[in-house]
């Protein structure tokens, strides 16, 4: 049995440089354990597939019924629009950078700017009565609300607990540099 756990190791080893396997007990530690969230992660990546989409039949539903509406709400969907699609590229492209890399900030303007910026404008878009709706804009507006909560409700359990686990990083360090600190003046005394 030893020989088959010795060859397995070294096979391991070869394939997957840097990896240590080690029986008996746990393989990661606290400190180095991945938390990007694998659901935000899926949202994101259909969010970023479906937005182009979404642009599409936004600008082409915008100029169909450009016409029919008031100058103010022309002047105002055109304006509401163009916020959207710039808040939507920021969005999803600080969504990836903080969730795959496990940056706080960059979580952090995600989530503030879906929860602050873009949730409350794709409010307006979809429910508002004044703006001509139509079927296309409904159905295409409910799948990117839908994409909308996921991200606000995933994303905050992500951001409180990647916070949490930097903030513990740091921690450490601070004690792991004290530390140092105090044996190093102890040395020079």
């Amino acid at each position: 049995m030893d020989t088959v756990k010795s060859a397995a190791r070294k096979v391991s080893e070869v394939v997957f440089p840097g990896i240590k396997i080690s029986y008996g007990h746990k393989f990661t530690r606290k400190s180095e354990e991945v938390l990007s969230s694998l659901p935000l992660q899926m949202c994101l990546y259909f969010n970023a597939n479906y937005s182009p989409l979404w642009i599409l039949i936004r600008i082409g539903c915008l100029v169909y019924k450009f016409a029919d509406l008031p100058q103010l709400y022309q002047i105002l969907l055109t304006t509401v629009i163009v916020v959207m699609v710039i808040v939507e590229i920021s969005r999803l492209y600080l969504g990836y950078v903080g969730n795959l890399t496990e940056k706080v900030p960059e979580l952090a303007g995600f989530w503030l700017l879906t929860l602050f910026l873009q949730f409350p404008l794709q409010c307006l878009c979809t429910f508002s009565s004044d703006y001509i709706i139509l079927p296309w804009e409904r159905l295409t507006d409910a799948i990117m609300m839908l994409f909308l909560i996921l991200e606000i409700f995933i994303g905050y359990f992500t951001v409180k607990t990647i916070t949490n686990h930097q903030a513990l990083k740091f921690k450490l360090q601070m004690m792991k540099s004290n530390s140092t600190n105090i044996s190093t003046e102890t040395f020079l005394e």
